[in-house]
């Protein structure tokens, strides 16, 4: 079978048939790890901002969810979609169209979790918001990973 070029200029985010679940199981390890890095930045900005700068917690997220998603980026692209052939600036563009959608997610969740701890007889400290930024990237891991690897990462 001949290799056209066609096929060779194929991306990780534009799968053959036949690679694609390889593919999968490199993708989504080297996702949920750099997500999990990720998270950590998200996180630990958050909860600096509001510890040591005493940043109310809704406004402590948005800077440190940027911070996070441009790491996020240069090492997915480097990384889990190493493959790819779709320009930066491109790649990047549909990228933050991505986070977008996959923060709006994140961050009601997040929200909502704020909302919800008094109710539940929770404090809304510095020390329980990476609870709060977890579960709001729980939520939106599954959103992103498809959106990054079927449009953002796309040749």
């Amino acid at each position: 079978m001949a290799i056209t070029r066609e096929r060779a200029a194929m991306s990780a985010a534009e799968p053959s048939a036949v690679g694609a679940g390889s593919q999968l199981k490199r993708q989504i390890p080297a996702f949920v790890a750099i997500g999990l890095f990720g998270f950590f930045v998200d996180a630990g900005v958050t909860y600096f901002l509001a510890q040591r700068f005493g940043v109310a917690p809704a406004l402590a997220r948005p800077p440190a969810f940027a911070i996070a998603t441009l790491v996020n980026f240069a090492l997915n692209r480097a990384v889990t979609f190493r493959a790819t052939t779709a320009p930066l600036m491109r790649a990047f563009a549909r990228y933050v169209m991505v986070c977008a959608a996959g923060l709006a997610v994140n961050y009601a969740v997040y929200l909502a979790c704020i909302a919800l701890a008094p109710l539940l007889g929770l404090a809304v400290t510095p020390a329980i918001l990476p609870l709060f930024v977890a579960c709001g990237a729980g939520a939106a891991m599954f959103l992103t990973f498809v959106g990054f690897r079927f449009f953002a990462f796309r040749a």
